[in-house]
């Protein structure tokens, strides 16, 4: 969780507009049309695909029990049996052609509910995690649907008590529930081999120092794990560390190597803590037994002096992580491979990628499209940090011969905050790209007015 103001992320926005945008590829949104969504999930089961996120207004949906949930509040996330935070589901059967109404899987059970991750486990089990209180460190908690997102679990804490912060979950095939966290620079990893009925928690040293936060985590198909890090000092202003976790018996081993680094972001007025810093993003391309499958890492990282905006990198391994093809290097960095065809200067971030078989897709979100320079001058101040977009690049194997730069965009904007150029500013600091092993991606992320809202969750299907 980067950390935002509740109290004044509570405005109901225009009503939609009728401005016709040019879309490369169509997005649509999802929830029920109030705003004030931001951080989505997104996860694909072959036809099935399920989109969970928090929703930060008041709310009379009960949850998938039949439950009523505790009261909302705007003053500091929620106090005294109350929340600033519902979790939103919405689910497709027809590959996101239609979409279900909203629900709420399961009422918060400490407080405000943030940071919503998704996995598919066996026999089609889905699973949720995320943060669950009013603090910087909460409970995180683990719940799962047997029937498509219908009805939910009770609600788990991976933690055992211990709280934490930035889940990150993965499920394997037999339902073994990994989640990795972060709690008061210490990083832990909890696991799950019934299912996600318990979790024993243990504590991996992934930076030596400062505070790492788990971005991005994969499976590939031989049962190995990664979760990928980003790792900067507790102010938040970088620089920032990548590293790469990976594990082939649920942690119980594992190892750890450095992918880059990245120089200090930018500070933007009314921005969270490390808002705009590096982020690491993990994905795989499976490849034909006996081989390693290959994992490919996306990330935002500065270069030179602290203060420049930051691009797109990527870095692939063939090795299961142990080393990758562009190797470290202490003394000069980053030193990936760069994907945005972007002019010098444009701001970057919150890159994703996923891959299957036979091709790579990577998306980021970009301010090219803002006219007289591309600084960001504000994010609280609607209308001061240009004008954002999302693009998607692919490639064969994830390495060489990278496509043309497609834009996702609105057919009709909804908000004021959306025009057929762009949209005001990312809202929240999670996108996600999952292949439904079908042929098709779907990729999700939010866009708002400014980091203290409204916005809205979207999707793209390509």
């Amino acid at each position: 969780m980067r950390y935002r103001n509740w109290a004044l992320a509570c405005s109901v926005f225009a009503l939609m507009q009728s401005v016709a945008a040019r879309a490369d590829i169509n997005s649509y949104r999802l929830g029920d049309g109030t705003g004030e969504d931001w951080e989505p999930a997104i996860v694909s089961d072959g036809t099935y695909v399920y989109a969970l996120w928090p929703h930060f207004l008041a709310t009379t949906y009960r949850d998938s029990s039949g439950a009523t949930c505790m009261g909302f509040s705007t003053k500091g996330g929620g106090k005294n049996n109350t929340t600033g935070a519902y979790m939103y589901f919405q689910s497709s059967s027809n590959g996101g052609g239609t979409w279900s109404n909203v629900i709420i899987p399961r009422c918060p059970v400490n407080g405000t509910v943030v940071d919503a991750q998704m996995a598919i486990g066996a026999n089609h089990r889905l699973y949720a995690s995320y943060m669950d209180g009013n603090a910087q460190y909460t409970p995180i908690v683990v719940t799962y649907s047997d029937d498509h997102g219908v009805t939910w679990s009770t609600p788990v804490d991976v933690t055992n008590g211990g709280k934490g912060d930035k889940d990150i979950l993965l499920v394997d095939s037999h339902n073994n529930v990994m989640v990795a966290f972060e709690n008061g620079g210490k990083q832990h990893i909890s696991v799950s081999t019934n299912g996600g009925q318990t979790f024993t928690t243990q504590q991996v040293t992934v930076a030596p120092s400062g505070v790492a936060l788990a971005t991005g985590g994969v499976l590939d198909t031989q049962g190995n794990a990664y979760f990928a890090w980003s790792g900067t000092n507790n102010t938040g202003k970088g620089p920032t560390t990548f590293y790469v976790i990976h594990s082939n018996n649920l942690f119980s081993t594992y190892n750890i190597t450095t992918v880059d680094e990245g120089a200090g972001e930018p500070v933007v007025s009314g921005a969270g803590w490390d808002y705009w810093g590096g982020s690491i993003q993990i994905g795989i391309q499976a490849k034909a037994l006996p081989a390693n499958d290959r994992v490919i890492v996306v990330y935002n990282a500065g270069s030179g002096a602290n203060g420049v905006p930051e691009r797109i990198y990527s870095k692939y391994s063939d090795t299961l992580g142990a080393s990758w093809n562009i190797p470290y290097n202490s003394a000069s960095w980053p030193n990936g491979t760069q994907l945005s065809l972007a002019p010098q200067g444009v701001w970057h971030g919150f890159p994703s990628v996923s891959g299957n078989s036979t091709v790579v897709k990577v998306i980021w979100m970009d301010n090219r499209a803002s006219s007289g320079g591309y600084t960001c001058a504000s994010s609280s101040t609607t209308g001061k940090c240009g004008v954002w977009n999302v693009y998607m690049r692919s490639s064969a194997d994830g390495a060489t011969n990278w496509s043309t730069e497609t834009r996702m965009a609105v057919p009709i904007p909804y908000r004021d905050y959306q025009t057929a150029a762009g949209f005001d500013h990312p809202y929240g600091d999670y996108t996600e790209t999952v292949s439904d092993g079908l042929g098709n991606f779907y990729g999700i992320w939010a866009e708002g007015e400014s980091y203290l809202g409204s916005g809205d969750v979207l999707y793209s299907k390509f």
